[in-house]
């Protein structure tokens, strides 16, 4: 897959970008309360309906829309709001109320379940609406026609009434107030298949849905009456599906000359037995089954990286050109004038013909048909779940071409479907797949960062699905951690935590988020490291191994969160402090005694006792300790890391002076013999498994003159790490000062022989080091 050919994402618009800050930060536009919520606009402000109506529909888009936020865009003087969008809102009839005292043009309020018919009076105040969606507000016309019979809003050119139960006669009422309608959606209104209710629009009406409803051949007899219709939709979802021949279709194209777009999924082609053997450049569906030619097709195409449309080596005819310069697979579409703007075949083998004269199809036959079955159909959850099921099955055998497109309709989706667990599953699988590789480099910040907060949005939404958690958790791990995450910084972490703690069967997803917090509490420093650990990583990692610890299970996850632990106590005195007031000790004890075969683990382990140590105030509680200290120091079951770490933490308690020591055994006496004799066993030239990020906790012990056996340690680490990673080391070393304070120390008649060797071989690295640089610019 060349790059060339992916489309690439573009950056979000200007006036999006202000809009989300500002609903972020509702104190730009609004006076609010103690509690940060909005009250009402500004005195000094004044929302227009551009940016007015954008801002609720964005709301709504966000799930923020409800009544306290709609009261404070209904003042007049303050706000002007024409085409107001609160579709799956919390809203009340209160807001309906409210609205009322703008002049709407357009208002969707699809599927805001709360609303009642006492919010019909409200509604048709509005006397220059022009647009209405109450598509699924199931009560809103309950009462229609019982005993209110006036629908006023002889403005109105779009209605939808989908999903709702009416009578027969409730519709037909409803539409004979509304003679002007160029748009209706009925879809599962209509129950016996009588379209009458249709004649009072026949002649302006220019789109028409009736998905799902149950029609008969008799029905299409009031569809061809409809001779201004552009648009037609009779698909079917759980119905019984229409049987539709190409005498049909030759008949709506005859019948209805404007007619630019045809939606007729889930139904079936029947074929009369003498059209098998008309000539066609595709499949012939027989009798309701697969040919033999179409399975051999589907299996090509299941390997075939086009994976587009494309002709067959066995299709040797070809279909017709008529005299508009159409090519149709599809005998019944051979008669239009123009090729159709949008063709619906999802669910239909007919979307897999050759040539099917539409710019657009949805069907699952091919990359572009499947995105636009996500695309078109976000509201028919029952469609869109096959279309985000198939393109996932795609993403898996081939590759695609259309990524950037493809992550925008699926946020989209998973946006309309928050709660959704089919919906979310479906989506995040394929989301893993769009942020890696090649696909992600073709996104933008804003959609890395649209991905995220959708990710985030499942996992707080739906807590019971491991597959959900799974599949959100494996794709936020395919972001740069935590630089992708900045934006979201305390959210993330509050997931991780919780999730860290989630168990599944194989342990997989307590894998997945225990490394995603290791990872990010690696690259964090200063106050974001301490806002770590007050969101609770450092609990939720001793939660973990008390359960490993219970359960005597020594395994990844109990190494990674000792590692996290280890990363999060680097130079952070409240981090190590709430190690130990978690019962961070007695777990490190019993961890030793406990799994004693597993080196890493006591590596780690002795990492963070080393952080601790270096703070001043928790050292008399590792003091205690001590003789456990000791004997680590003999320890080489990985190299010298345990010894090492031991070694320091002995040092930095040491460091604290003889009146410090206040325990019998061991004694500070036996303790300083027992470092210098682990030191010299030591080679200097050992690898280190190790990531100094500051020298300053080891170059606070240079002046330990009281103890020379913790200068001893604090030079020989240096030396040490600088011999092996000098690169890295002796610019550290310089950088913060470290040259000075041994040249200092070299010259001080107090320092001890062997740490002025330790000296000078450290300062011949860092010099001989700058040198080079030198020369080589």
């Amino acid at each position: 897959m060349a790059g060339g050919d992916l489309e690439e994402d573009s950056p979000c618009p200007l006036t999006d970008t202000v809009i989300n800050y500002c609903i972020s930060n509702v104190s730009t536009f609004c006076d609010v309360d103690s509690d940060g919520k909005p009250v009402r606009i500004r005195d000094d402000a004044y929302l227009p309906s551009i940016i007015c109506d954008r801002m609720v529909s964005t709301l709504s888009k966000q799930g923020a829309a409800n009544d306290d936020m709609v009261r404070v865009f209904c003042d007049p003087s303050k706000t002007k709001l024409q085409r107001v969008n609160l579709s799956q809102s919390p809203i009340t009839n209160e807001s309906i109320h409210n609205l009322s005292n703008h002049k709407l043009v357009e208002l969707d309020v699809s599927n805001c379940a709360l609303l009642t018919e006492d919010c019909l009076r409200d509604i048709l105040t509005q006397k220059n609406l022009q647009v209405l969606n109450i598509s699924g507000c199931s009560r809103v016309l309950q009462k229609y026609g019982f005993p209110l019979f006036d629908f006023p809003l002889q403005k109105l050119r779009s209605l939808n009434i989908g999903f709702i139960e009416l009578s027969a006669t409730q519709l037909h009422l409803l539409l004979q107030h509304l003679p002007r309608l160029t748009s209706v959606d009925l879809s599962k209104v209509i129950k016996n298949g009588d379209l009458a209710c249709l004649n009072i629009v026949k002649d302006t009406l220019k789109s028409l849905v009736i998905h799902d409803c149950v029609l008969v051949a008799a029905s299409l007899e009031y569809v061809y009456q409809l001779s201004a219709l552009r648009h037609l939709d009779i698909s079917v979802n759980d119905q019984e599906k229409l049987p539709l021949t190409n005498e049909i279709l030759k008949q709506m194209v005859k019948s209805l000359p404007c007619l630019s777009s045809l939606d007729i999924s889930g139904n079936t082609m029947v074929y009369d037995d003498d059209e098998e053997d008309q000539p066609d450049s595709g499949f012939r569906p027989k009798k309701g089954k697969h040919s033999d030619k179409k399975q051999r097709k589907v299996e090509r195409m299941q390997v075939d990286k086009s994976f587009g449309d494309r002709k067959d080596e066995d299709d040797t005819e070809t279909s017709p050109i008529n005299e508009h310069g159409v090519r149709s697979s599809l005998e019944g579409l051979r008669g239009l004038t123009a090729p159709l703007q949008f063709l619906g075949l999802l669910g239909m083998e007919e979307c897999e013909l050759e040539y099917l004269p539409a710019v657009r199809v949805t069907g699952l036959a091919n990359e572009e048909q499947i995105l636009n079955v996500i695309d078109v159909y976000h509201q028919r959850r029952d469609f869109l779940l096959k279309g985000l099921n198939a393109y996932f099955d795609l993403l898996r055998v081939i590759e695609c071409f259309k990524p950037v497109w493809a992550t925008k309709v699926i946020l989209v989706a998973m946006k309309r479907y928050p709660k959704d667990n089919q919906v979310q599953i479906s989506g995040s699988a394929s989301l893993y797949h769009l942020t890696r590789g090649l696909y992600k480099k073709h996104m933008s910040i804003h959609l890395k960062q649209q991905i995220i907060i959708v990710l985030l949005t499942a996992i707080e939404n739906i807590t019971e699905s491991v597959t959900l958690l799974r599949n959100c958790g494996l794709t936020l791990f395919n972001f740069s951690i935590p630089g992708d995450f900045q934006f979201q910084f305390e959210r993330v972490v509050k997931n991780l935590v919780k999730l860290a703690l989630t168990e599944d069967r194989d342990g997989l997803l307590q894998r997945i988020y225990v490394h995603m917090c290791n990872s990010i509490v690696c690259h964090v420093e200063g106050d974001q490291k301490k806002l770590v650990g007050k969101l609770g990583i450092v609990r939720c990692m001793l939660q973990l191994i008390s359960d490993r610890l219970e359960k005597e299970v020594c395994d990844e996850v109990l190494e990674t969160a000792w590692s996290t632990l280890w990363n999060v106590t680097d130079e952070t005195s409240e981090n190590c402090e709430m190690f130990l007031d978690g019962n961070g000790m007695n777990y490190f004890l019993q961890c030793r005694s406990t799994f004693q075969e597993n080196p890493e683990l006591l590596r780690n382990m002795m990492g963070l006792i080393g952080n601790v140590a270096e703070v001043q105030r928790l050292r008399p509680q590792l003091l205690a300790h001590a003789d456990v200290f000791v004997d680590l120091l003999s320890d080489r079951s990985d190299g010298i890391e345990v010894s090492y770490n031991a070694a320091g933490t002995l040092s930095h308690i040491l460091s604290d002076g003889p009146e410090a020591w206040t325990i019998d055994r061991p004694t500070r006496g036996e303790v300083l013999l027992a470092i210098i004799k682990a030191i010299d066993s030591w080679t200097m030239d050992t690898k280190r498994n190790i990531n100094y990020r500051s020298f300053e906790p080891i170059l606070r012990l240079l002046p330990v003159y009281h103890t020379p056996e913790v200068q001893y340690w604090a030079v020989w680490a240096l030396a040490n790490l600088c011999t092996v990673l000098p690169n890295k080391y002796c610019n550290l070393l310089e950088k913060e000062g470290g040259l000075d304070r041994l040249k200092a120390m070299r010259d001080n008649p107090r320092t001890s022989e062997e740490v002025k060797r330790l000296i000078k071989v450290t300062l011949d690295l860092a010099i001989g080091k700058k040198m080079r640089d030198v020369l080589d610019v």
